[in-house]
């Protein structure tokens, strides 16, 4: 279900008795399934939550959000410093190659030996937080505050090297899902045409105010209950791509000039030329807008600069039909502008 995939859909810590997993490609901020949530102490003095990310071991867990602000955290302690917090919350990441439950949140369960946690409560191969949040009406007027992390995501392979490693070019994370359990789970995969589409992605393209950027990049969530279709037509969006099956192989052609091997001619016809003139009103359009999740603005959802044929909205009357073209797998400005304009 892409149309949750937004920033609204994603940035929400749920508690829910069965969820779906969240598989991460590329760098995103989220939320996650709440999957421990109780209190400690006199008077409940201490709330613990494990909030999962990904299931599956993630390169970085980076930034951590408290109600939209990026705060900061004592590497010695995990406590949440500034004057707003107080010291009331403690962060800690799990990247999913943790061994070992939380020390303090089997100390303080300790407390409670009907519901005491042990050795065992470990979250292999899961990436989560574990927040804990000490009482103080001072600090929590509102309630429980959200919490939310930037993940760097699943480490993917790269047919051109061999290795395993985190990347978030759109080719290799779509090559990712195709080969995944979780995915279309199917290894009949042309790595020569995945390579190819691959260093197509990793082109450094220039940018008007500056510097260079990859030419594609994958950045979002798939979840482990989405449909196969509608996850791999999203994804081929982040490479302008054509993801087709041909001579027993999953194949990838991104958006980008290829110079020509063969010129046709009449003689490669097998039958005769077809020619519609004419194009349903409703399957024309002029000008393409829609929305990314710009990692600029907090990795909030946000309209990109729509892209305007002004020659064409002349040839249709001056009559303005745009095109919704949602991008629920790009963070930045620049390429969601480039993929429209495509």
């Amino acid at each position: 279900d892409f149309g949750s995939l937004d920033s609204g859909g994603i940035m929400v810590n749920a508690r829910e008795a069965a969820a779906p997993h969240d598989f991460v490609y590329g760098e995103v901020r989220k939320g996650g399934t709440v999957t421990y949530y109780e209190t400690t102490g006199n008077k409940n003095k201490f709330l613990h939550q494990i909030i999962v990310l990904a299931g599956h071991e993630v390169e970085e867990i980076g930034d951590i959000y408290i109600n939209d602000e990026v705060v900061t955290i004592d590497p010695s302690t995990d406590l949440v410093t500034g004057d707003k917090w107080k010291e009331k919350v403690r962060v800690q990441k799990f990247d999913g190659t943790q061994t070992s439950a939380p020390d303090d949140l089997l100390d303080e369960s300790e407390q409670d030996p009907e519901n005491a946690l042990d050795a065992n409560f470990v979250g292999n191969g899961i990436a989560y937080l574990y927040v804990r949040y000490e009482y103080d009406r001072d600090v929590f007027p509102n309630g429980v505050p959200l919490v939310t992390a930037v993940v760097k995501g699943k480490k993917v392979f790269d047919p051109r090297t061999g290795n395993i490693a985190y990347s978030n070019n759109a080719a290799l994370c779509l090559r990712d899902y195709i080969v995944s359990e979780y995915g279309l789970d199917d290894d009949d995969v042309d790595d020569v045409s995945f390579s190819g589409a691959a260093n197509i992605c990793d082109e450094a393209v220039t940018l008007k105010e500056g510097g260079t950027e990859p030419r594609y990049t994958m950045n979002g969530i798939v979840r482990a209950n989405s449909n196969h279709g509608d996850v791999l037509n999203r994804m081929v969006t982040s490479c302008a791509g054509t993801l087709f099956w041909g001579a027993g192989n999953w194949k990838l052609t991104p958006g980008a000039y290829t110079a020509p091997s063969k010129t046709l001619t009449l003689d490669d016809l097998r039958g005769p030329i077809g020619l519609d003139t004419r194009t349903n009103l409703r399957d024309q359009f002029n000008i393409v807008q829609g929305t990314f999740n710009d990692a600029d603005q907090r990795w909030i959802t946000a309209d990109y600069l729509p892209i305007r044929g002004d020659g064409f909205i002349v040839e249709d009357g001056n009559v303005e039909q745009p095109l919704d073209f949602e991008l629920p797998l790009t963070t930045s400005s620049a390429t969601a502008q480039r993929l429209a304009k495509l």
